[in-house]
């Protein structure tokens, strides 16, 4: 008689971890799909009777919620890529005020249906950073998406950006909970975020955090939070701001 015996409890934990993730992540695609149907049905239905008024309501519910599922695309390919060994940045000198620009772009509606007020801080001289143009609009529009889904109704959220030892540092701060001592640590590991209001973390798709990491840290910057005083959290990065020859370059 011979008795074989294998430890199955990694295997478990991983199938049990993709069947909460799957399922998370269906609820992640739902709600904006759902949302999409809707509008779409209600254009089709009333197309002819649809007050000016009405209709762009209607289109700019269709906005966001195509925002908002690009947003969770971009960052589950990131993660696979990253997963993969198949990231890769290609930084070029670019003004962050152009990368800042495309990032409040995207997010103004979401930023305008919960009449949230975005203030953007600016040093007179702008410098010029080494960046992947494409990469950070995606970081930013990441944070920026966690201050209006964090941050109540009505409230400001800034973008400031400080220059100093050849590095370019941008920040994004919000009115929301902020950060508990306690999840600090899962801050920035993949699928872990933090449920409203409590120090708990929930797994599901948080994948914009891990994202915005990797990211600037492919470009040899880093990542950060700390809290903002009178309440909030401010989430920072920092870029290598581009010599004079690959600014002349461009």
């Amino acid at each position: 008689m011979a008795l074989v015996f294998r430890d199955v409890s990694e295997a478990e934990l991983v199938h049990h971890f993709m069947g909460e993730f799957l399922a998370n992540i269906t609820h992640e695609f739902r709600t904006p799909i759902s949302a999409l149907a809707a509008s779409a049905e209600l254009l089709l239905d009333q197309a002819d009777d649809i007050e000016p008024d009405e209709l762009r309501k209607l289109l700019n519910s269709l906005h966001m919620g195509i925002v908002g599922l690009q947003t969770l695309v971009d960052n589950l390919l990131e993660s696979a890529r990253l997963e993969a060994g198949r990231f890769r940045v290609f930084p070029h000198p670019v003004e962050i005020g152009e990368i800042i620009a495309d990032a409040a772009r995207i997010m103004q509606p979401l930023l305008t249906r919960y009449n949230q007020r975005l203030v953007v801080e600016l040093p007179a001289s702008i410098p010029v950073v080494q960046a992947d143009s494409r990469r950070m609009t995606q970081v930013l529009v990441n944070l920026l998406s966690n201050a209006n889904k964090y941050s109540p109704v009505g409230t400001e959220i800034a973008i400031c950006a400080t220059a100093d030892n050849g590095h370019a540092r941008i920040a994004v701060a919000d009115q929301g909970p902020g950060i508990s001592d306690d999840f600090r640590p899962s801050l920035f590991r993949r699928f872990a975020r933090p449920e409203p209001g409590t120090g708990q973390s929930r797994y599901g798709a948080g994948l914009g955090l891990p994202v915005v990491k990797a990211i600037v840290e492919a470009h040899g910057g880093s990542v950060g939070v700390e809290d903002q005083p009178g309440g909030g959290s401010i989430f920072w990065f920092t870029l290598p701001i581009a010599t004079k020859n690959e600014s002349t370059s461009r």
